[in-house]
């Protein structure tokens, strides 16, 4: 007889290794002929390190790109892409290494004439492989031959310091690259110019001028200092020549470099040119008319309609008493000068008794 038993075969499945290797650096981007050590380790799924037996054996899975020592030493051949295999203990762990092209040759550019005392130029360069293709984001770093005469910033600006020569070197992984610079002392300022030359500018409206500064030899001059200011604040002027009109009037904007200006007037009066004007109660606005040399008289108009008062004053030039003052009932005023008739600027103001608009201002110089 024999004996049968019901019971079914048991069947144990070997325990799941979920050891991991770890490849320090993970990632790495080698010049071709560059050397990386890596390092590698045998770790448990929370990362506790775990003891194994035997060397680590290093593979690299495209040996012609990139070779590695049975040490782990990495040594990149070529250009391209790769991986690098650590297997620990039966585990196996990678590093993904990226063969970059060595840069060859640098050069310089953007150095085509002498440099002022206190002037900057920036300077560009351009790294090459061995083939002569372009090389984006290497390192460069900058050196001067004397300082004394010139500087040169981490991003390559040249500050011109004082007259004489120096040589600018540029350097990226180990190639070089040099310009002479020359530092001239700086030509004065000789005229200054502003553009565009807008003579009209609504109230609450802008102007961004520019300043053209030359030399005695009419050479334009750049990276010098520049003062703005504003006669009156009827208008403003930023640092950087963006004039504002504030109210309505006349006002003149300077721009000023190295003790040599240039000015440029907002809405003069012009000689027996109509001007409409506008202005709320107790307003006072200036407006301001040239008047030259040999002039025998000047009379100023204010005309408009209805009940709205504007009053009118004539002052002569550099005077705070005016020398006319004319208050009549009604929008229309007039003021005559006939005497002590000086060259200049005069300035005619009108002050808003009542709010008044549509109103007429012209002046008339008599020769």
């Amino acid at each position: 007889m024999v004996a049968c038993s019901d019971d079914p075969e048991v069947f144990t499945a070997p325990p799941l290794n979920t050891n991991l290797v770890v490849v320090t650096p993970r990632v790495t981007s080698l010049r071709v002929g560059q050397t990386q050590q890596l390092a590698a380790s045998l770790v448990d799924k929370n990362g506790a390190p775990v003891s194994a037996a035997g060397a680590i054996n290093w593979k690299s899975l495209e040996p012609t790109i990139a070779s590695v020592s049975d040490a782990g030493l990495v040594t990149m051949l070529t250009t391209g892409t790769t991986a690098i295999q650590a297997t620990v203990g039966g585990v196996t762990g990678i590093a993904s290494l990226q063969g970059v092209a060595a840069v060859a040759t640098i050069s310089i550019a953007g150095l085509t004439r002498a440099v002022a005392v206190g002037e900057r130029v920036p300077l560009s360069f351009r790294t090459l492989d061995a083939a002569g293709n372009a090389l984006i984001a290497r390192a460069v770093t900058w050196s001067s031959s004397a300082p004394a005469v010139a500087t040169v910033s981490a991003d390559g600006v040249i500050s011109g310091i004082a007259p004489g020569t120096a040589v600018l070197t540029a350097t990226s992984e180990g190639r070089t690259a040099t310009a002479n610079v020359v530092v001239e002392a700086l030509a004065p300022v000789n005229t200054v110019t502003l553009t565009p030359a807008t003579q009209t500018l609504a109230a609450g409206s802008t102007q961004q001028l520019v300043a053209t500064l030359r030399d005695a030899n009419n050479n334009v001059l750049a990276n010098r200092p520049i003062a703005w200011a504003s006669s009156s604040t009827t208008g403003t002027v930023s640092s950087a020549g963006l004039v504002t009109a504030v109210v309505p009037g006349t006002f003149t904007v300077t721009a000023t470099a190295e003790g040599k200006s240039g000015s440029l007037t907002f809405n003069p009066l012009l000689n027996n040119t109509p001007l409409t004007i506008a202005g709320p109660l107790n307003s006072a606005y200036s407006w301001f008319i040239t008047v030259p040399a040999g002039a025998t008289g000047i009379t100023v108009t204010l005309a408009g309609a209805g009940s709205q008062d504007p009053d009118l004053e004539v002052y002569r030039p550099g005077t705070t008493t005016p020398a006319c003052v004319s208050e009549a009932a009604g929008p229309s005023e007039t003021c005559t000068i006939t005497t002590t008739v000086s060259a200049g600027a005069w300035r005619v103001r009108v002050v808003g008794y009542t709010a008044y608009s549509g109103v007429t201002l012209r002046a008339v110089v008599t020769p």
